[in-house]
């Protein structure tokens, strides 16, 4: 249900590598040292996709569904996921998928110390999607066009030609009069055909051999409930930026975050097994601050906003605000039922 169960904070300069051990060891997960817990599949994006994190779910006896690069992949790998031959396409012609038994290089460390490279047997499964298709085609052509207008105004700064502008390549010879220039900024038609030869291809490397091919692309896809909730901290928790800078108040600021995450995530599952709809967590936000009271005299207030959802939250908790003017005696026996504990 999107409910999180434990977060750990780390150094903004920390590479995101190496913060998938630690908190798989805080978890209390099956490893070396604790050989009877419960064995977990880590599901991550191709930036927890490293040799250390792989050996130790291996040597721990865990598995994992890790996404795989395309782009930076071996011409082995690329190959494949790139050849048509033996993809099944759905009915609908906007997906396709292919899988097969493969090996995974990865580097570990052996008894002398040296760097060892051991193949580890995983199942690879590329497909491709429509939806992904056109996505990317949308976001390159926002980037050609950057690229362009770069070129066009001369403006070739670093930070410029490694993010707006990275389809600009300085050819220092000009191809029409084969003069030598300081600077010659065209657009790389190749690398834009290479990247366009990619879009909507993905690939996906699990230690799960024997899950299907669906069931391996939907348990990566979980991870979009992860990345809501960063969404949700961020925007609707408001946990950055932070105005705090001592550690014990970043720490505090964060658990704040969390607590509130939690109940939010708690209130939409209620919400959704009374009603079968999950509202956004904006819109239970929403509806919560504009349940206000707005006083009419010393003892009697008018309660002017009341949804769907505000009705919903008040039933997954069992009191009645569907009063539009209530008393403070009123309010306050309300609030009683509230506070009683719930089974």
């Amino acid at each position: 249900n999107g409910i999180p169960v434990d977060y750990e904070l780390f150094p903004g300069n920390q590479n995101d590598m190496t913060t998938m051990l630690p908190m798989m060891k805080k978890a209390g997960l099956r490893d070396s040292s604790n050989p009877d817990g419960e064995r977990v599949v880590v599901v991550a994006d191709k930036g927890l996709n490293t040799s250390d994190n792989i050996a130790a779910c291996i040597l721990d006896g865990n598995g994992f569904v890790l996404s795989q690069s395309v782009r930076r992949a071996t011409k082995k790998l690329k190959d494949w996921v790139l050849d048509d031959a033996g993809y099944v396409e759905s009915e609908s012609g906007r997906f396709k998928v292919k899988s097969r038994i493969s090996g995974k290089a990865v580097y570990v460390v052996n008894p002398e110390g040296k760097k060892e490279r051991v193949m580890v047997p995983v199942k690879e499964v590329a497909f491709w999607s429509r939806d992904f298709y056109e996505r990317a085609r949308h976001e390159r052509a926002k980037v050609i066009e950057k690229s362009r207008a770069a070129i066009e105004r001369g403006d070739m700064s670093a930070a410029v030609a490694r993010s707006s502008a990275r389809y600009a390549k300085d050819v220092p010879v000009v191809k029409e009069t084969g003069e030598k220039a300081s600077h010659n900024w065209v657009l790389d038609e190749k690398r834009i055909a290479a990247d366009a030869a990619m879009d909507g291809y993905y690939c996906i490397i699990t230690s799960e051999q024997e899950w299907g091919e669906h069931e391996i692309i939907e348990a990566y896809r979980g991870l979009s409930r992860i990345e809501d909730s960063f969404r949700v901290l961020k925007s609707t928790m408001e946990a950055r930026p932070v105005y705090v800078w001592t550690e014990p108040h970043i720490r505090a600021h964060f658990l704040v975050c969390y607590v509130a995450l939690t109940i939010m995530r708690l209130m939409q599952a209620d919400v959704e097994r009374a009603t079968g709809s999950r509202p956004s967590a904006q819109a239970v936000a929403d509806a919560l601050a504009n349940m206000t009271g707005h006083r009419l005299d010393a003892n009697v207030y008018h309660f002017d906003y009341r949804t769907d959802l505000t009705d919903a939250l008040c039933d997954v908790v069992g009191i009645d605000l569907s009063r539009e003017v209530m008393t403070k005696s009123q309010m306050s026996k309300v609030m009683s039922v509230v506070k009683k504990p719930r089974d």
